[in-house]
């Protein structure tokens, strides 16, 4: 036993693979979702190696929005297995059902909210300093899809101008092409978004750094903080401050990008009057 316990972890040990707070592995504890495996004469926590596999479905599973509830069953379920596909796909789908209402809840109010802007212009006689501003680009492009573009694409464009950001310069425009048609996971934690690009390409290592030197001296993040880990899914980027999401959305915009040129490609999506 005394060889077991010298392969085992502690939880300060675990909490540093997992980068979590060792208050959250006892949090998890309290709420049955993780068990030490062992513990020393003197009582401390030791985990087996099989516990980071468990506490990374854990948290995969946190950003996704399943409850301690659900997270608790399909545990369960993987460990005893007794877990079947079906099980997993209708959970998903309670999780994605109800996801989707959020999205469209969001879309009405940012659908209304243009119709609101359109109406205050077409009311205003006076030319004014907001006529053909960015806003109404940004519409006739998502509205109109006249340049080909995906709407996230032109929101991403739309966001950069109003916060005065970097990548619209030259050298954003460069490092944005060699971050494109990457697969990417994206969540967040607090403050914090977290951008995992899956990759063991040296170039995208370099254009990830290039991005975060790049927006460090931009006005539109104020205190930024990133942290640039290589792990063995990856590259993580870890950004926080203020306008940190812009992070996230260049990524997502990038990656709907990429989807949206390959359906039109292969000729499975056209615009509105083709």
């Amino acid at each position: 036993m005394n060889d077991d316990k010298h392969a085992l972890m502690t939880i300060g040990q675990l909490a540093r693979q997992v980068r979590v707070r060792t208050s959250t592995l006892r949090f998890y504890e309290q709420e049955g979702l993780l068990t030490p495996d062992a513990r020393t004469e003197s009582g401390y926590r030791l985990y087996r190696s099989e516990a980071v596999q468990r506490l990374r479905l854990i948290q995969r599973s946190q950003r996704l929005g399943f409850s301690l509830a659900d997270i608790k069953s399909l545990l369960d379920g993987w460990e005893s297995g007794e877990l079947s596909d079906a099980a997993v796909i209708s959970t998903a789908e309670q999780r994605y059902l109800a996801l989707e209402k959020q999205i469209t809840q969001l879309m009405v109010l940012q659908h209304e909210l243009a119709l609101f802007v359109q109406d205050t212009h077409g009311r205003n006689d006076q030319p004014s300093a907001v006529d053909d501003s960015a806003l109404d680009r940004l519409l006739g492009r998502v509205c109109g899809d006249s340049a080909g573009q995906s709407s996230s694409t032109a929101l991403f464009e739309w966001l950069l101008v109003q916060t005065g950001c970097n990548l619209t310069s030259e050298s954003g425009r460069l490092i944005q092409e060699r971050l494109r048609s990457l697969h990417v996971h994206i969540w967040q934690e607090g403050e914090a978004y977290h951008i995992l690009v899956v990759s063991e390409d040296p170039a995208v290592a370099r254009a990830m750094q290039s991005l975060t030197q790049l927006e460090a001296d931009c006005q539109a993040h104020a205190a930024l903080q990133s942290e640039f880990v290589y792990g063995d899914e990856g590259y993580l980027l870890v950004v926080s401050g203020e306008n940190a999401f812009i992070f996230a959305r260049l990524f997502l915009a990038l990656e709907e990008e990429s989807v949206h040129n390959q359906a039109r490609s292969h000729g499975q999506l056209t615009g509105p009057y083709e």
